[in-house]
C-alpha cells in the first residue's frame, strides 16, 4: 500500500502523457514515493506506529505552511490493526441494531439501561486509549473513534463514553501517579468504575478564572478541605470517580503563592459528597446530568498531577479531545440522512415521487456533502495524533467540534423540512433531533468562546512564528523596504492577483485539480488574514471579537475543504467503491466553502471602509437594545404625536 500513488505530481513523463486531465477511468497507478512526500507510517505489516516529528498543520496554515503530504489521507492503521478494528464494528454493530428500540428510548427513560453497558462491558468499550499494562486495550486515536462513531445511534450512549475515556481516564493516564494508576485504571477498563468530569459551577462555564470552588491545605490533619458545587455534571448518577477542579494557594514558578488551578480525584464514596437529582434534559437526556456538591477532605494522594498543574490538565484533556464527541454526531447524521432518502423515495407530491424532484436531490446532496466533509475532518485529525511524538492538534480538534455543531444544524433543519409537517408533532421521534441540535450548539462550550479560541490560537501561532517580522513591516520608518515590501503583498492579495506558491493541484487526482486551486486561496488568505490583523490591530492579538470570528470561520472552511480534497483523491486513486460520487460530493462543496471564506476575508480585508463597517453599527444597535431593556423600536403604524 506504501507503493501506491496519492500524489500524480511524481509520475514520469512517460507515464504521464497518456493521461488527460478528464479521464474518469483512471483507478491507481503504481509509483515510488519519497517519504516526505507522504504520512503514511511504516508499511502495511508492521505492528508498530513510528512516530514523527510532525509540526501542527493548522497553525502552520495560519504562518502561511502547508504541509502538502495530508493530502495523502494517511493510513495510520496495518493490515492487521485494521482487520480486527472491522471485526470489531461489525460486532458492535450487531449489537446495537439488536437493541434498537431499547437504545431508542434512552432519552424519553433518562438513563441508559444496564442490559446496553454489560453487552458493550463484554466487547471491551472501557479504557480504549490505556495502556495494556493497566488492563486498557491500548488502541490508537483512530481505532477508539471508529468504535465512539458506532455508537452514535444514540448520542447520549455515545457521549457517556466519550466523557469516561476522554477526561478523567486521560487525566490518568497522562498525569497520575503509579498509585492512582494502579489504583482506579484497571477497574476503569473492566466497566466496574465509571467517571466524570466536574468544572463548571453556577458562575463558571468554560472560563477557568470564574472557578469559585477552593481547596484549603490543612498542615496539621495534611489534609485538602474541598468545598464547592459543580454544574451540569455528565454521567454523575452513574459515576463513582469525580475528577474536580479548585483552586488552591500554591507556589509559582518563582516561587511565590498564588491562587492556581488543581485537579482532585474524588471517590464517590467520600463524606460530604452528594448528588443532586438528575437533569430534565430535552436532548442527551439518558447522560443523567446532575450537580454535585463538595464539602469534603481529601488526602494529598488525591491531588492528580501537581497543586499548580490545573490549567494544564484541564486545557489538555478540553482541547485536545473535542474532536472525539464529533464522531457519535456523523453515524447519528447519518442515520437521519437514510431515513429521509427512504421517506423521498415513498412520499409522492404531484404525481411523483419527491426523489425525483431536483431540488430534493440537491438538498440531500448537500447534507450527504456536509457529513462526508465532518467524517474525513474526524479521521485527518485522529490521524494527526497518532502519527505525531508531541501531537498538536488542538486547534484541528476545536475546527471540528464547531464543525459538527454547525453541520448537525444544517442537517437537521434541511433533513425534516423533507420530512414534512408530521416532524412538528410532539409524539414524532424526530424531535429529539432538534431538542439535540439545541443542546449541542452550546455543549462543552459556546461556539462564541470555540471561535475566539480558534482564532486566538492560530494569532498566537503566527506571533511565535512571524512576530518580529511582521513588528518590522509595521514601522516603515526604522524598516522601509520590508514595509513596502508587506504593502506590495497586501495590494496583491486585495486585487486577488498573488502567487499560488503551494502547488497544491500538483498533489492530488487531476480531475480535482481545479478545486485544489480554491483550498490554496483559502489557505492563503487565511495566512494573509492572520498577518492583516497582526499589523492593524497589533501583535499583542488584540484582536476585536468579530473578526476573531471570521478568522475562525475562514479556517473552518479551509480545513473542511482540505479534508474532503484528500479523502476524495485517495478513495479515486485506490479505487475505492463509489469513488466517483465521492468526487461529486467533494467539488460542488468545496467551491462553496471556498465562496463562504470569501465573505469572511472581504469582510477583514475591507474593515476600514465603509462596506467593512457594519461591525460598529450593531454594536451602537446592540449596546442600545441592552440599555433599554429590550426591543424598543416604536411599531411600524406608529403616528408622528407631534
Amino acid at each position: 500500500m506504501n507503493n501506491l500513488l496519492r500524489s500524480m505530481s511524481n509520475l514520469s513523463p512517460v507515464l504521464r502523457q497518456y493521461i488527460h486531465p478528464s479521464s474518469v477511468h483512471i483507478r491507481s497507478i503504481v509509483t515510488e514515493l519519497r517519504p516526505r512526500d507522504t504520512p503514511t507510517i511504516g508499511s502495511p505489516t508492521e505492528d508498530k506506529l513510528k512516530e514523527l516529528e510532525f509540526p501542527p498543520f493548522m497553525k502552520d496554515i495560519f504562518a502561511g505552511v502547508f504541509n502538502k503530504s495530508v493530502l495523502s489521507y494517511a493510513e495510520v492503521l496495518n493490515y492487521d490493526r485494521y482487520y480486527v478494528l472491522l471485526e470489531q464494528t461489525r460486532q458492535l454493530s450487531k449489537t446495537l441494531v439488536d437493541n434498537k428500540s431499547c437504545i431508542e428510548s434512552i432519552n424519553s427513560k433518562g438513563h441508559i439501561p444496564e442490559n446496553i453497558l454489560l453487552k458493550l462491558k463484554e466487547m471491551d468499550l472501557n479504557g480504549l486509549l490505556v495502556p495494556g499494562q493497566y488492563g486498557g486495550s491500548e488502541l490508537m486515536n483512530t481505532e477508539a473513534l471508529r468504535l465512539l462513531q458506532e455508537l452514535g445511534m444514540d448520542l447520549s450512549l455515545s457521549e457517556l463514553y466519550t466523557v469516561n475515556e476522554m477526561f478523567c481516564t486521560k487525566s490518568i493516564v497522562k498525569y497520575g501517579t503509579e498509585h492512582q494508576k494502579t489504583k482506579y485504571l484497571e477497574r476503569i477498563c473492566s466497566g466496574e468504575l465509571w467517571t466524570s468530569f466536574c468544572f463548571a459551577e453556577e458562575c463558571a462555564g468554560s472560563d477557568p478564572n470564574a472557578v469559585r470552588a477552593r481547596a484549603v491545605w490543612d498542615p496539621e490533619s495534611n489534609q485538602y478541605t474541598l468545598k464547592g458545587t459543580k454544574t451540569w455534571v455528565s454521567n454523575a448518577d452513574r459515576a463513582k470517580l469525580f475528577l474536580v477542579f479548585a483552586n488552591v494557594t500554591a507556589k509559582n514558578y518563582l516561587g511565590e503563592f498564588e491562587d492556581s488551578l488543581c485537579a482532585f480525584l474524588v471517590d464517590r464514596e467520600t463524606v460530604g459528597v452528594e448528588v443532586s437529582s438528575q437533569y430534565d434534559l430535552a436532548g442527551f437526556n439518558g447522560l443523567q446530568v446532575c450537580d454535585v456538591k463538595f464539602d469534603c477532605k481529601l488526602p494529598v494522594s488525591a491531588v492528580l498531577g501537581q497543586p499548580n498543574e490545573g490549567l494544564e490538565i484541564y486545557n489538555c484533556i478540553s482541547h485536545e479531545s473535542r474532536y472525539f464527541m464529533a464522531a457519535g454526531i456523523v453515524t447519528r447524521l447519518k442515520n437521519l440522512l437514510d431515513q429521509t432518502v427512504q421517506y423521498s423515495l415513498e412520499r409522492k407530491q404531484y404525481g411523483a415521487k419527491l426523489s425525483e424532484f431536483d431540488l430534493i436531490k440537491m438538498e440531500i446532496a448537500k447534507c450527504t456533502a456536509r457529513i462526508y466533509a465532518l467524517e474525513s475532518m474526524l479521521y485527518i485529525t485522529s490521524g494527526l495524533a497518532d502519527i505525531g511524538t508531541n501531537p498538536d492538534v488542538q486547534l484541528e480538534s476545536a475546527i471540528v467540534k464547531q464543525f459538527a455543531a454547525e453541520t448537525f444544524d444544517y442537517v437537521t433543519r434541511k433533513c425534516l423540512a423533507i420530512l414534512g409537517a408530521n416532524t412538528n408533532m410532539k409524539s414524532s421521534k424526530y424531535q429529539q433531533y432538534v431538542s439535540e441540535n439545541q443542546v449541542l450548539q452550546s455543549w462543552q462550550g459556546s461556539s462564541n468562546i470555540l471561535k475566539c479560541f480558534i482564532g486566538i490560537s492560530g494569532l498566537i501561532h503566527v506571533t511565535e512564528k512571524k512576530g518580529d517580522h511582521l513588528l518590522q513591516c509595521k514601522n516603515p520608518g526604522l524598516h522601509p523596504i520590508k514595509s513596502l515590501k508587506y504593502n506590495y503583498h497586501r495590494s496583491r492579495h486585495v486585487r486577488d492577483n498573488f502567487p499560488n506558491k503551494f502547488k497544491l493541484e500538483n498533489n492530488v487526482h487531476p480531475r480535482l485539480a481545479r478545486v485544489a486551486e480554491l483550498v490554496e486561496w483559502s489557505s492563503h488568505k487565511l495566512a494573509f488574514c492572520s498577518e492583516e490583523l497582526l499589523v492593524r490591530d497589533g501583535l499583542n492579538v488584540q484582536i476585536r471579537e468579530a473578526n476573531l470570528e471570521r478568522l475562525s470561520d475562514i479556517a473552518m472552511e479551509t480545513y473542511a475543504m482540505i479534508c474532503a480534497l484528500s479523502r476524495a483523491s485517495r478513495s479515486y486513486v485506490v479505487g475505492h467503491a463509489h469513488s466517483q460520487h465521492e468526487i461529486n460530493l467533494a467539488i460542488p462543496f468545496i467551491f462553496e466553502s471556498r465562496h463562504r471564506a470569501g465573505e469572511k476575508v472581504q469582510q477583514i480585508i475591507q474593515f476600514d471602509t465603509y462596506k467593512g463597517q457594519r461591525d460598529a453599527f450593531y454594536e451602537d444597535a446592540g449596546s442600545y437594545v441592552i440599555e433599554k431593556g429590550g426591543y424598543c423600536a416604536v411599531h411600524p403604524l406608529m403616528k408622528n404625536s407631534s
